[in-house]
């Protein structure tokens, strides 16, 4: 079974693995990232630019970070994916933490993001 228009779109986004052009390919410019508080960088962030030069500088406390989607579920133009960050800080400590990531598209694009995880394995990776 072949993924869906939308969950397409999503996928691109976590196969980017982290690569800006593909990023800006698929996230609306006027996008917003709703990311839980205690999430490295965690709060609101409007507009594409805030989201890469406010939001994306938290990967710099990681000498390797991906987010990796295990499932994913479709409603019209909603996407929800669960799945795992895995990281490893500069430090040296490992961290693995489970998300889920609530989507929605506009015109072929995400244009939200509201992020739920498991925060504390990567506070207490990056604290030590």
């Amino acid at each position: 079974m072949s993924d869906s228009p939308q969950v397409a779109i999503v996928r691109r986004f976590y196969d980017a693995k982290g690569d800006l052009e593909v990023i800006r390919s698929v996230v609306a410019a006027d996008a917003q990232w709703d990311v839980v508080e205690s999430f490295p960088r965690g709060g609101v962030y409007d507009g594409l630019d805030s989201i890469i030069d406010d939001f994306f500088p938290f990967f710099g406390e990681f000498s390797e970070f991906r987010a990796v989607a295990d499932e994913f579920f479709e409603d019209g133009d909603h996407v929800i994916t669960l799945g795992r960050y895995l990281g490893t800080t500069r430090s040296g400590n490992a961290t693995t933490s489970r998300f889920a990531h609530f989507f929605t598209l506009r015109d072929g694009k995400i244009a939200r993001l509201q992020q739920t995880s498991d925060t504390l394995p990567m506070a207490r990776a990056l604290e030590n």
